[in-house]
């Protein structure tokens, strides 16, 4: 009997930092040219915008329906969103200039530019660049396939992307049996209820029910993931509960916050790696006592 991990992509299979720089810049890029504002002028503005958000994470972050749903400081992705957020709530002169030009350009909310500027972003960097995923990814799969592993991706990203990328790097080569895409799966979809976590003085909403299915679905016997809010909070919720009985695994990243590292997220994190091939070991064992 295999075991199985669900894992997410971005941030687990890849380094996203580089192409969430793009999308900031796209952001600001976009702005002040709706705004009639030289780039540079632009770039000032949205440095200093990004340093008040950046000195309160707490308060900031991908919020799709106005609630946060990750926060700045644990996934680059969400900056980009969180600024165009923190500016139609701010009374600064700068700020409302952008707004409002935004708004005239033909979007609803800032959220909506926001969302525009990562999908437009994302497509362009990912048609100008070659998979990105992180070295040696059809290596570790390989590694973990051995030890006795089957790996579902259940990722926010679309299967087509995913799969593409597998692909052409080679992940799965000759392995297909222990590989399965669950793309568009959408974890940042937030449920009706208030239903939370509080860690380190923050509200991680667990109202989670398309990621809530897909576990159900599943079973993993282990996750992993590298944003604790969108990818682990959840499962350790429906451990807790008896409803499954995972190991949560987090990809430490630079930019991983120390609130969720230093207890490792008040004791629900099992384990903390560097990269994919940090659950062969434990991924064998599991294996081995099932035999």
């Amino acid at each position: 009997m295999s075991v199985k991990i669900l894992s997410d992509f971005d941030g687990v299979w890849t380094d996203q930092a580089f192409e969430a720089q793009n999308v900031k810049l796209f952001l600001i890029a976009e702005a002040a040219r709706l705004a009639r504002i030289a780039p540079d002028e632009a770039a000032a503005d949205f440095a200093l915008f990004e340093a008040e958000v950046m000195s309160a994470p707490e308060r900031h972050g991908w919020a799709p329906d106005g609630r946060i749903t990750a926060y700045i400081d644990e996934d680059p992705f969400c900056e980009a969103n969180a600024i165009a957020r923190f500016l139609e709530a701010s009374s600064d002169t700068k700020a409302k200039r952008y707004v409002a030009a935004v708004l005239a350009g033909g979007f609803a909310t800032m959220s909506a530019f926001g969302d525009h500027c990562f999908l437009t972003s994302t497509a362009q960097f990912r048609a100008q660049h070659p998979p990105a995923l992180v070295p040696r990814a059809a290596e570790m799969f390989a590694a973990l396939v051995e030890a006795g592993a089957e790996v579902v991706v259940v990722s926010n990203s679309s299967s087509e992307k995913i799969e593409g990328w597998f692909r052409e790097t080679g992940v799965g080569n000759g392995l297909a049996h222990a590989l399965r895409v669950r793309g568009s799966a959408g974890k940042f979809i937030l449920g009706p209820s208030e239903d939370h976590l509080v860690l380190a003085g923050r509200r991680i909403r667990v109202d989670r029910p398309k990621y809530r299915t897909i576990l159900a679905e599943e079973r993993p016997d282990f996750v992993i993931g590298d944003v604790y809010s969108l990818d682990l909070a959840l499962p350790h919720v429906m451990r807790r509960a008896g409803e499954l009985a995972p190991k949560l695994a987090l990809r430490r990243h630079p930019h991983t916050p120390r609130w969720v590292l230093d207890t490792r997220a008040d004791g629900a994190i099992d384990l903390v790696v560097e990269q994919l091939d940090g659950l062969v070991a434990p991924v064998r064992e599991l294996a081995r006592s099932r035999k």
